[in-house]
């Protein structure tokens, strides 16, 4: 089969998704108006739901409308992984160089990749994913981006699908000044630096192209940059109304997590147009407001107000109260206020949010075992070779964490700094070698 995938794969993503399906068709609820509706009515899954698709589409032409009135050059890339990562996934590390590790992550958000690569484990098409996402945010934080960020919007589209091997690629459209594209080739070439990426294909290029300098991954003369990025979001999702049967590629992004396409903010975020979309379903006229007349939100006010100086309209939402002025009189109305819900201290990018107090309060994690969770500040690769010892002999593995404990040992005799063998995180349970 295509993309990696084994005989059964696409039959069991065909399973979960139905069963997602039938579970949301079957939950309802009632809304303040007194309709009864599933869960599959409101959901915006891309798997499961008919709207989301039509969104993604406004988002789209909205996203490149809006640049357009900014002056703003759209550039088609096209990202290809380095060939030795393609071979990792099919854990070949033949050709592979310890110089390549500083070209991978060692986070939380991508995955310790670096250690996988030292263990000289295999990678999964999730991880060569997260790659190419580590990639692109590094591309996205140069000092070039950040600069042209100070006094001009970006914006990208950013599309993903996969090789025949099922390895990923991503296509991009890239929204900056004119002026900006000679810097960006360098960073470019520093960072997606594979031939593939910054070749010059005759079949690919016109002769125009290559006397402009463009290469196989960064043009900027393309006529319609829009219908190249749309025609890869198009073969990424499937017909929902008339397709009943998931196909190789769909369940490629499934198995895999694979997210189909990401954008850069909008103008007016995700959760005020999901909100306004009662009200006002046009994302550009809503965009421009932003731009050229009043608007503000609160999302956690639950609130947020557009208002047309030109027409004297003015939408408005307050914790379920939908109302619609002109000219100052009220002309539509609907939904009902509520109370508003206590905010959540414990959000998933806060590992802990403690609320202000008088007194300095201290807090202690104990596990089910009764044993001490410690804290771990610094990450490891950051700390230097003094320090990472140190910290390292005052480890007690038989209280903390047994694989940080062990991220801690790989990472010490990687550096020479004690004698012993790197060993797998799985292998750090109850019964490991502790380096001397």
């Amino acid at each position: 089969m295509k993309y990696g995938l084994n005989s059964f794969d696409v039959e069991n993503q065909q399973l979960r998704n139905d069963r997602q399906k039938e579970y949301m068709l079957n939950s309802t609820f009632t809304t303040s108006n007194g309709t009864v509706k599933t869960l599959l009515d409101v959901s915006m899954s891309a798997n499961i739901s008919t709207r989301y698709y039509a969104q993604l589409v406004n988002k789209v032409n909205t996203l490149q409308q809006a640049m357009t009135n900014l002056n703003q050059m759209p550039i088609f890339m096209t990202i290809t992984l380095d060939g030795w990562l393609h071979a990792l996934h099919y854990g070949d590390y033949s050709d592979f160089k310890d110089e390549y590790l500083k070209k991978l992550p060692e986070t939380d958000k991508y995955g310790y990749l670096k250690t996988k690569a030292s263990l000289r484990e295999a990678f999964d098409v999730h991880d060569l994913y997260m790659v190419l996402r580590w990639q692109w945010d590094k591309f996205m934080k140069t000092n070039t981006i950040q600069t042209i960020r100070e006094d001009n919007q970006v914006a990208y589209l950013f599309a993903v699908e996969p090789h025949e091997s099922g390895v990923p690629h991503a296509h991009v459209l890239l929204y900056v000044p004119f002026g900006s594209i000679e810097k960006l080739i360098k960073e470019f070439k520093k960072i997606f630096g594979t031939s593939q990426n910054k070749g010059q294909d005759k079949k690919r290029l016109s002769p125009e192209q290559i006397a402009n300098g463009e290469m196989n991954g960064f043009q900027w003369t393309l006529t319609n940059p829009v219908g190249y990025i749309l025609k890869y979001v198009t073969k990424s999702f499937m017909d929902i109304k008339n397709q009943a049967q998931i196909d190789e590629l769909q369940a490629w992004y499934m198995k895999y997590r694979i997210t189909r396409f990401s954008t850069s903010h909008t103008l007016v975020p995700q959760w005020v147009y999901n909100k306004v979309y009662p009200l006002e379903n046009d994302w550009l006229y809503l965009s421009d407001l932003k731009i050229n007349s009043m608007c503000e939100w609160s999302a956690e006010d639950d609130y947020f107000k557009f208002e047309d100086t030109k027409l004297g309209k003015t939408l408005m939402y307050n914790r379920g109260l939908y109302q619609m002025f002109q000219d100052g009189s009220i002309v539509h109305e609907f939904g009902e206020m509520r109370e508003l819900a206590e905010p959540n201290t414990m959000r998933y990018r806060d590992k802990f949010v403690i609320r202000k107090h008088k007194k300095p309060i201290k807090i202690e994690l104990i596990n089910l075992k009764g044993q001490k969770i410690d804290f771990y500040p610094k990450p490891i690769a950051h700390r230097k070779n003094y320090d990472l010892v140190q910290y390292y002999h005052k480890l007690n593995p038989e209280l903390c964490n047994l694989q940080h404990f062990g991220l801690v040992q790989n990472e010490c005799i990687k550096r020479g700094l004690i004698d012993g063998q790197i060993q797998s995180l799985n292998d750090f349970n109850t019964d490991f070698e502790i380096g001397a």
